[in-house]
């Protein structure tokens, strides 16, 4: 086979391929991050690069305009390699753009998760990590006191600190001589102790102090990690960065499909550890002059796909009928057997998965929820990428997932992207000229459209009849920002013109868009209609609605309801929660007696299998139109409609 050489720009990594060779798989091969949520199959636009030399051959798409085929831009994927190439690969955040923060006392996030502590407490739970110093003063060995080193250890935590039998690797057994002798037979043991075992997992300087945890959310779309102070429990710094697995699809289905080819699960596997995971832990180190060896415990919360691909085990068998996960509750581990760049004894949790697709990252929001503790009944939202709902209280939890899609995330819808700078997170649009006014995420020009501005742009439209009930867009509407593209054969609106956005392109939503946006509101709300029904209840017996997940804090709720994602009810029963599986990940940190409730809710947790219901395509259809077929469901959407019909 001939080879062709392919070099990517500004990186300038280079590659040897075979001639024929996918642009977008040659990219992966070489390290290279290209946005991808269709997972490559040409639908999202998303893949663009710009060929500056070298033969190669392309796909027909409409996702390009003329203009940008003549300046060299191509969709990677579409792409095919007949000779040498330069190719240049634009700036994509995904891969510099970690967010780092401090938790400020007082603020939202502090607040939330202050009153899941408190829960926890009220509930009898005891603060405890089971990670703590062991300050020792050792006896110097004599002829008379010839014990063994690490007897010698042994025997001083048993007389200071009442441990019995601890016990530690080979790795640790092997520095004591060295850092026994080096502090003169004082030295800081760090110790993991729980109700079954107690184990030293490093040695330290007698006068050091700080021991660490880190608790993380592994999300479909973007990953969030707290660095915890283990001795106080504050929360020194939170980081988030989108998940590099997104460049092999942006939902679980796409992902397990790829792990199935030829090194896409190492791939996978590399991208979330090596690729998202450790730079976050390694900036919040940086940042907070942290020793990675004094980073001792690491609690984990991601749904079952995520957990699979996280620990690199084949999840192929989630998505084939009947649908069986390799696991539901993972054994303990360690920090090197998974390549979390701490230390290297740090002991690894994995909370529960319930089945295929709920995972432990609900298991999480539902223990930081304290559903588990309240008699009134609740439904628990997690609006991400995934859409999972739970409802219940202490008596009984039934789940389901709705296969919603990216499309809250910003996957698969045209100018989409995650809550990140550039965002534009909520939008008004005047009612007489149908000009919008926006919110934009961070102190630069508009790159994209996150979950909250995508929502708020539908009711909007809707509201203003620049769309009806079925997501078509009016001729009828005078507003230069309403046209028609030609390539697609669809209409669109410019929500912000190419001179007022980052990249000089203009920022649109068009027909496939929104009906890609309906799907996925419509498999939320007939998600919750068929679990209540199941459960014999109407909205009527539901007393609160907990919204958490990746959407976004600033989701206006008042425009969720007017598309028809939420239920028309009180708006007084809506709470957000924030990231709610990463409150839980925190409180399984500090809390051991937390890890236990977190099995038992995974283990008490009762699957609703939608696809197994005959209602669920009927109500699913029913909910794909704006709010809702049956408007009687939806009495304030109209109200809204018929004051709008009177100006």
């Amino acid at each position: 086979m001939e080879k062709c050489t392919v070099v990517f720009n500004p990186v300038k990594k280079s590659i040897i391929v075979k001639k024929g060779a996918n642009l977008l798989e040659v990219a992966r091969k070489a390290g290279i991050f290209i946005d991808a949520p269709c997972g490559g199959k040409g639908n999202c636009g998303k893949c663009r690069v710009k060929v500056v030399s070298g033969e190669h051959q392309m796909e027909f798409t409409p996702l390009l305009k003329e203009e940008e085929l003549k300046n060299g831009i191509r969709l990677a994927c579409l792409t095919f390699i007949e000779g040498d190439m330069v190719v240049e690969i634009p700036h994509v955040d995904a891969v510099e753009g970690i967010f780092v923060e401090d938790i400020k006392p007082g603020d939202e996030k502090s607040e939330r998760i202050e009153k899941a502590c408190k829960m926890l407490t009220e509930q009898g739970f005891k603060k405890d990590s089971g990670a703590f110093s062991a300050y020792l003063k050792l006896p110097s060995p004599t002829l008379d006191d010839n014990v063994a080193d690490l007897e010698r250890l042994k025997r001083e935590l048993r007389k200071k600190y009442g441990i019995n039998n601890p016990v530690c690797s080979l790795n640790v057994m092997k520095t004591i001589p060295a850092k026994l002798r080096e502090g003169d037979f004082r030295v800081r043991g760090l110790i993991l102790k729980d109700k079954y075992s107690c184990e030293v997992v490093g040695l330290d300087g007698f006068y050091t102090d700080g021991i660490y945890g880190i608790c993380a959310d592994i999300g479909t779309t973007t990953v969030a990690v707290n660095l915890v102070d283990l001795t106080t429990g504050e929360i020194i710094a939170f980081a988030s960065s989108a998940n590099l697995q997104i460049q092999y699809g942006g939902d679980v289905i796409s992902r397990i499909i790829y792990s199935g080819e030829e090194e896409g699960l190492d791939r996978l596997k590399k991208s979330i550890v090596d690729g998202t995971i450790n730079p976050l832990i390694n900036k919040l180190i940086l940042k907070n002059n942290v020793k990675r060896e004094n980073i001792i415990l690491c609690v984990f919360a991601g749904n079952t796909t995520m957990s699979h691909l996280f620990l690199g085990i084949d999840p192929a068998n989630i998505r084939l009928e009947p649908y069986i996960p390799v696991f539901k509750e993972c054994p303990e581990l360690k920090a090197k057997d998974v390549g979390i760049n701490v230390n290297p004894e740090a002991k690894v949790i994995l909370l529960p998965n319930v089945a295929s697709y709920v995972g432990g990252d609900i298991v999480s929001g539902i223990l930081a929820s304290g559903i588990w503790a309240q008699d009134e009944n609740i439904l628990f939202l997690d609006l991400g990428t995934n859409g999972e709902i739970v409802l219940g209280n202490r008596d009984y939890l039934l789940s389901c997932a709705c296969s919603a899609g990216p499309a809250f995330e910003g996957g698969e819808i045209s100018c989409g992207m995650r809550a990140a700078p550039g965002a534009i997170e909520s939008i008004k649009i005047d009612r007489e000229t149908f000009e919008p006014s926006i919110n934009v995420l961070g102190d630069i020009k508009p790159k994209g459209i996150c979950g909250s501005g995508l929502i708020d742009l539908i009711a909007e439209m809707f509201l203003s009849g620049i769309i009806d009930s079925k997501g078509k867009i009016s001729r009828e509407v005078s507003s230069d920002r309403i046209r028609y593209d030609e390539d697609l054969d669809v209409m669109e609106y410019v929500l912000v013109r190419d001179k007022d956005s980052y990249d000089g392109r203009d920022i649109t939503i068009n027909e496939i868009d929104i009906d890609n946006l309906l799907r996925a509101k419509a498999a939320v709300y007939s998600g919750l209609s068929v679990l209540l029904n199941s459960a014999g209840l109407t909205l009527r017996d539901v007393d609160k609605i907990i919204i958490a997940g990746g959407v976004g804090s600033n989701l206006h709720i008042r425009n969720a309801i007017n598309i028809g994602l939420l239920p028309d009810v009180d708006e007084s029963k809506y709470y957000y929660m924030g990231n709610a599986s990463l409150i839980g990940a925190y409180l399984c940190l500090l809390f051991q007696e937390a890890r236990d409730k977190a099995k038992e809710i995974s283990d008490s947790m009762t699957y609703i299998e939608l696809s197994t219901f005959p209602s669920y395509m009927e109500e699913f259809i029913k909910a794909c139109f704006i709010p809702h077929t049956d408007l009687n469901l939806f009495p304030g959407v109209v109200g809204l409609l018929e004051k709008n019909k009177r100006r």
